[in-house]
């Protein structure tokens, strides 16, 4: 379902007479006058009997409704690496709907936070996401703390959540200032994603605050409350609605062992989530090495794809450009294998019409100048560094990428939970049901799993249980020498792309070839791939004859609505369908599925993770 594109209001930030942090437009103050930790402590934590409830357990999930400027998850944080025998993953979901900029967040940790809270204030507000509506996941202390913020109205983010929740903290302005937050329909969304064991606490005893939480499913009960408050609230589930959630969300068992079949972006990317979760990875590859088909091409644009009407995979495109953005430049960080070049990317307009679209989009203040801007052709011309013939969406966080390389990061960084077996065969392989779980059988192999995934391509078809309108579309890249385009080192799009690759000779493409099976490469590509050049570049460069040029063929799987297949089908976990913008999916996809397989929150909105099923096809849920 399409919707116009809405920007999101950030919050200003303000303080009050004694210093405490407040609201103009809400009239209300973020937290009590006698300290936002110490209420964080007493309130929050152990209103939610922790750090003790979390001791011990693999996962321990907190809900908050209004993450404000994040002292409650910083206190959160703190109390988990304080904690001996603290949970080994932390998940902490969190709703805003006027993110703070970074600015400001700096300017009120430096004010409110102690010293001894400085490195996590720093970290948090170096990975603080572009106010972008939707889900934003990042991860601290190697990934044991991990950070879903959802950015947008609760009341509409809420219903789209699919999570597990151990403890809610119900936080936000007084429900005589902000009573859209305490509605019974937000406390009823509370209830379905509570898990059995789920507690809450909140700082507030209004009456209609405990009729939302008692008709929603709730116990509460006042304790004691934090300064000039004399009571605050806890709750836990009533037995009928805890019963209901054993029946309808049990906690799940993340597998020990998981089996990968296909070692390019996807595979390898769901290979390094799976690890990342302490789950043994087994990687079966048919080539002799990773990353030798479509994650074979020298360079790749990451770019996304963006309509007025905020369509659904412009929805699901932006997130997971924003997530592989973030994940390439951690990889990037801690010294990984990565080659690219985040120069940004410049899509030029395809005629009037698109440019017009292009400039309102960017116009309309939808989306952040930082996510994307519009340049008139003359200064897209000066940016480039050779005229273009219209103007168009320039993305700062775009880059060239290297697939291959990208592959190579993430095996280096899944490490000894990683199993790769190279099968140097085009041997069919067989999936089938076992006492164990799963069987992936030939005849030089046969690997029993807990959870198998299909991440090959159009082979996935052969494996799935159901039917997947995969198709292989051929596409042959054209290399060009560095001098034949001196000044150009950014990425550039209109009808194809051309961009930078590692070993300093230019990427040209591609050609679109559905229902074509020639592997070779051919002049009739090459002669495509210059036509779409010169109208990119026009008179840039002397004419080239296309019987010159290297160039490279592979194919893409692509499906008829351009969105990659994610999901699960009769046990079966699928991962394909990537088409031309595998390094665009491959990192949000390979952790919503690792997600999906070990019962963590998932990183995306429900209607989104629906629209990747494959039962969208046809087949019923």
């Amino acid at each position: 379902m399409s919707r116009p594109l809405q920007p999101l209001v950030p919050a200003p930030l303000e303080f009050a007479d004694d210093g405490t942090p407040r609201s103009a437009a809400y009239g209300d103050v973020y937290h009590s006058s006698e300290g936002a930790l110490a209420q964080a402590q007493h309130v929050f934590l152990a209103g939610n009997g922790l750090p003790e409830r979390w001791a011990g357990r693999e996962r321990f999930v907190v809900l908050e409704t209004g993450f404000g400027l994040g002292l409650n998850f910083l206190a959160t944080w703190r109390a988990w690496r304080d904690s001996p025998d603290r949970c080994t993953r932390l998940h902490f979901v969190s709703v805003e709907k006027h993110p703070f900029s970074q600015y400001d967040l700096t300017i009120a940790h430096q004010r409110l936070l102690p010293p001894d809270m400085a490195d996590m204030a720093q970290k948090l507000v170096e990975r603080w996401p572009l106010p972008v509506s939707g889900l934003h996941r990042i991860e601290f202390d190697r990934g044991a703390i991990v950070l879903t913020l959802c950015l947008g109205d609760a009341e509409t983010l809420l219903p789209q959540l699919a999570l597990r929740a151990n403890a809610i903290f119900l936080d936000g302005f007084s429900p005589a200032k902000n009573p859209e937050l305490w509605s019974p329909h937000i406390c009823k969304q509370l209830s379905r994603l509570a898990a059995a064991d789920a507690t809450l606490s909140t700082w507030s005893v209004a009456s209609g605050v405990r009729d939302a939480l008692t008709v929603a499913g709730f116990v509460t009960d006042r304790r004691a409350g934090f300064g000039p408050k004399r009571h605050m609230l806890t709750g836990h589930l009533h037995p009928g609605a805890k019963a209901a959630a054993l029946r309808h969300r049990p906690e799940p068992t993340a597998p020990k062992r998981v089996a990968v079949i296909g070692a390019g972006l996807a595979g390898c990317a769901v290979a390094e989530r799976m690890a990342a979760r302490g789950t043994e990875v087994v990687l079966i590859e048919r080539h002799a090495a990773p990353a030798q088909e479509a994650s074979g091409n020298a360079a790749g644009v990451l770019r996304p794809m963006i309509a007025r009407d905020d369509s659904v995979i412009a929805r699901i495109s932006r997130a997971a450009f924003l997530h592989a953005s973030a994940h390439l430049r951690r990889l990037d960080g801690e010294g990984r294998p990565l080659k690219w070049g985040p120069t940004g990317v410049m899509q030029i307009a395809r005629d009037r019409e698109h440019e017009d679209m292009q400039r309102a989009v960017c116009e309309s203040g939808a989306l952040p100048t930082a996510f994307v801007r519009y340049l008139p052709d003359w200064e897209m011309s000066r940016r480039i560094g050779y005229p273009v013939a219209a103007g168009g969406w320039w993305f700062p966080r775009g880059a060239w990428v290297n697939p291959a390389s990208v592959c190579a990061a993430s095996l280096a960084r899944a490490g000894d939970a990683l199993q790769l077996h190279l099968m140097m065969s085009t041997e069919a392989l067989s999936v089938a049901a076992s006492d164990a779980g799963w069987r992936i059988s030939g005849s030089r192999i046969r690997i029993e799993a807990d959870a198998v995934v299909l991440a090959n391509a159009t082979d996935a078809s052969a494996l799935s249980p159901c039917p997947l309108p995969l198709s292989r579309v051929r596409g042959q890249v054209s290399r060009l020498p560095r001098s034949l385009l001196p000044h150009l080192h950014v990425t550039v799009c209109r009808e194809g792309y051309i961009c930078p690759t590692p070993d300093g000779d230019l990427n040209l493409g591609a050609s679109f070839d559905p229902g074509d099976e020639d592997c070779s490469v051919r002049e009739d590509s090459h002669a495509g791939n210059l036509a779409r050049l010169e109208r990119l570049f026009p008179d840039a460069m002397a004419p080239m004859h296309p019987a010159s040029l290297q160039g490279r063929v592979s194919f893409r799987t692509a499906t008829p609505d351009r969105l990659p297949v994610i999901g699960e089908v009769d046990g079966v976990h699928l991962f394909t369908g990537l088409g031309a913008r595998g390094l665009v999916w491959h990192a949000l996809g390979a952790e919503l599925l690792a997600s999906q397989i070990s019962g963590d929150p998932t990183p995306l909105e429900s209607d989104l993770v629906r629209a990747l099923r494959a039962q969208r096809f046809g087949k019923p849920a």
